[in-house]
């Protein structure tokens, strides 16, 4: 007998036996890891090592099919960790905008900068002016067509500006969404 037909041979004999012996060579297996733990670690540094970018590149395929298998899974994970961590989120963000505040005034800045460029001469500042100061409270005045869209990037006059509820808005983001236009 050739070498190849044994080595198939002791292959379908292990596996016959491991699968009838599921419970004891878990608990071999576990044991040995218990024993082992730098010695494991040190082989998977080796191969990790010798095979990165073979790692990543399966990493990166791997992950991006599993978020694409499991939107609805994960956005409830995150909704849920949202929810159970706001208080502590929105504490953070308090700490590092006090801590900070050059981050916040270049923000203010860079949005103020940009409704002056996308306002055109021909706009009426008054009631743009009005629109702001009659915002219902827990609305903001939203940019029907975002000035730094995607897409397209639209003017800061008076018929690009509505109210959307807060929460609504700052989903939207930067985004276009179909029921506006």
């Amino acid at each position: 007998m050739n070498k190849k037909k044994q080595r198939e041979i002791n292959r379908l004999y292990q596996s016959k036996y491991r699968f009838n012996n599921k419970e004891k060579v878990n608990k071999i297996n576990k044991l040995y890891r218990l024993n082992n733990k730098e010695k494991i670690a040190i082989t998977k540094k080796k191969y990790y090592l010798k095979n990165k970018e073979k790692i990543k590149k399966y990493n990166k395929v791997y992950n991006k099919l599993y978020r694409l298998k499991n939107k609805q899974k994960i956005s409830k994970i995150k909704s849920e960790h949202y929810l159970k961590n706001k208080y502590n989120i929105i504490k953070k963000i308090k700490l590092y905008r006090l801590n900070n505040p050059h981050t916040q005034r270049n923000l203010s800045a860079k949005r103020r900068a940009l409704q002056l460029n996308a306002t055109p001469k021909f706009a009426n500042l008054n009631k743009i002016k009005e629109i702001y100061k009659k915002c219902p409270k827990g609305y903001h005045v939203d940019h029907i067509i975002p000035l730094q869209g995607k897409v397209v990037c639209g003017l800061h006059v008076e018929w690009n500006l509505q109210y959307l509820p807060a929460k609504e808005n700052l989903s939207k983001s930067n985004k276009i969404i179909n029921t506006y236009l």
